[in-house]
């Protein structure tokens, strides 16, 4: 029963991290081509509703992710030194949390001391929409609402905040 573990656990988190091998290390080149961010509105975990429409003229990061996932509780502390940093500036995080209940999510965002937006993708309709079959993924959407870079795992600090200043830098 251990080993089948072990074998199961091994290739889920293989699956899970399969990336292009610079995505991680800081040298992942953002994509040349965009296209515009499919609109969705979710649940937040204070009751209101938040609708990517409704951000335009920000950047945002979508992050893709959940609370058993080791690489996305490793690299929330990085998103929220990041907001901290850039939110003045117009950036915003939506972390868009993968069917998981409400409780167990407030938990997390409590114990890691976390102030953006936490919402709940229930059904995983979101996650599909975006095409993020890793966690975590992220989405950095620029101020015209087109989808300018693709991160599969976790973001390494400096790629987070180079990609975050490229797209402040731009005109909105």
């Amino acid at each position: 029963m251990i080993a089948l573990v072990v074998v199961f656990g091994g290739a889920w988190i293989a699956a899970t991290r399969a990336q292009p091998a610079d995505a991680l290390d800081g040298r992942a080149e953002p994509s040349s081509a965009t296209s515009a961010a499919p609109s969705f509105a979710l649940p937040a975990l204070d009751g209101s509703t938040v609708a990517l429409d409704e951000l335009r003229s920000q950047v945002v990061l979508i992050n893709v992710w959940a609370t058993w996932c080791p690489p996305c509780r490793a690299e929330m502390p990085a998103l929220q030194t990041a907001y901290d940093h850039y939110r003045d500036q117009g950036f915003v995080v939506l972390a868009v949390n993968q069917r998981e209940d409400a409780a167990r999510v407030a938990a997390f965002m409590r114990e890691y001391r976390l102030t953006f937006p936490a919402l709940l993708d229930r059904d995983g309709a979101v996650a599909a929409l975006y095409g993020a079959p890793y966690l975590p993924s992220s989405f950095f959407v620029d101020r015209q609402g087109q989808i300018r870079t693709i991160y599969r795992g976790p973001l390494p600090p400096r790629v987070l905040a180079a990609t975050i200043e490229q797209l402040l830098a731009e005109a909105p």
